[in-house]
């Protein structure tokens, strides 16, 4: 009768070290899905990336500027490259004031191969600009349509 009271002490603690070793197994695997045994974990989607903002931009070369006309909406900023081998100082109009669209006045002086950007325009407006250090140069004279801004038939720069 002892041995099989052994017997069934041995198959006892078998049993639990089995159901233990299996336990283990299934809190392991769960662990490595990612799962609590509830409800499937919520994905997380990645967050959306914003649009870029349309690029509107102002080339200066040798020639002058370009587009001489750029229309914009409320907003919106503009980048002024320059592509010629000597600086500009792009100002808003009138000269030699430069008050009716101060964020073009962010631009600046603009050495060879640099590249700025105004302010936001905030009013709605043609916005003149002209380099103030060659204000004679009518090549290098433009407008900025700022919104539904008609075009300034005689632009003072």
């Amino acid at each position: 009768m002892q041995t099989v009271q052994k017997v069934l002490a041995l198959i006892r603690r078998r049993r639990g070290q089995l159901a233990r070793t299996q336990m283990t197994v299934v809190v392991l695997v769960l662990a490595a899905c990612g799962g609590s045994g509830g409800s499937p974990a919520a994905s997380n989607p990645p967050a959306a990336t914003p649009a870029p903002e349309p690029a509107f931009t102002v080339t200066i070369t040798a020639a002058g500027t370009s587009p001489k006309e750029l229309r914009v909406p409320l907003g919106a900023r503009v980048t002024f490259v320059n592509q010629d081998n000597r600086s500009h100082q792009m100002m808003s109009a009138p000269h030699p004031l430069h008050t009716d669209c101060p964020a073009i006045n962010e631009v600046g002086t603009i050495d060879r191969g640099q590249t700025k950007t105004t302010g936001a325009f905030s009013v709605q407006r043609a916005c003149g600009f002209h380099d103030h250090m060659r204000d004679g140069d009518t090549t290098l004279r433009g407008q900025i349509l700022v919104g539904d801004a008609p075009p300034d038939p005689e632009p003072r720069y």
